[in-house]
């Protein structure tokens, strides 16, 4: 069944239906989560929040807004930047363990892969589809937008740390992102 369907029997309030769009998107959606929050217990109760927001949500979904995993992606990013938001403050006064040999404990490079948790064939070459075309879009982007989307959407920076990060006004980075995510949409 395709996400478009799940996605309206979802809005119906379909629990059969509910339960595939979880088994068909957890793994994409935690892996989001993951990168993002770099802790698996507190990315596993993010994913919680996220398919109850979905659950709540989806009636009002339009599939002419966004394509299915798309919307649902942008939900566990939100969630997650959300998460980094609320425990910064909870974190940052927290007493952090020295890690030896100078590491700072955020090696992601040590969590396991969910993505080698046992994908088919099948999603293994949607999945490789998808990024292949991608890559191909973001490539027709400015650098600045395509720099500013990837740090936006693979690492979890807001508008503000972006501004930073690339020693640019807001403004220019607000309209980097928008134009570039509006240049994206045609082409995916």
């Amino acid at each position: 069944m395709t996400l478009d369907i799940l996605m309206s029997r979802v809005a119906l309030r379909d629990q059969a239906a509910f339960r595939q769009l979880y088994d068909d998107t957890s793994r994409c959606l935690f892996g989001i989560a993951l990168r993002m929050l770099r802790e698996r217990s507190w990315a596993e109760e993010v994913v919680q929040e996220v398919y109850v927001s979905i659950w709540n949500t989806t009636p009002g979904y339009s599939a002419a807004k966004a394509q299915p995993m798309t919307w649902l992606m942008t939900v566990a990013r939100n969630k997650s930047l959300d998460a980094l938001r609320s425990r910064r403050g909870e974190r940052a006064c927290m007493a952090q363990p020295a890690m030896p040999d100078g590491q700072d404990g955020d090696d992601v490079a040590t969590l396991p892969d969910p993505a080698d948790e046992g994908l088919g064939p099948l999603q293994q070459l949607c999945d490789a589809t998808e990024a292949k075309r991608l890559r191909h879009c973001l490539q027709e982007l400015a650098a600045a937008q395509r720099q500013a989307i990837a740090l936006a959407f693979y690492d979890g920076m807001t508008h503000a740390e972006l501004a930073a990060h690339l020693h640019q006004p807001l403004g220019t980075v607000k309209a980097w992102v928008r134009r570039g995510l509006e240049r994206l949409v045609p082409c995916l």
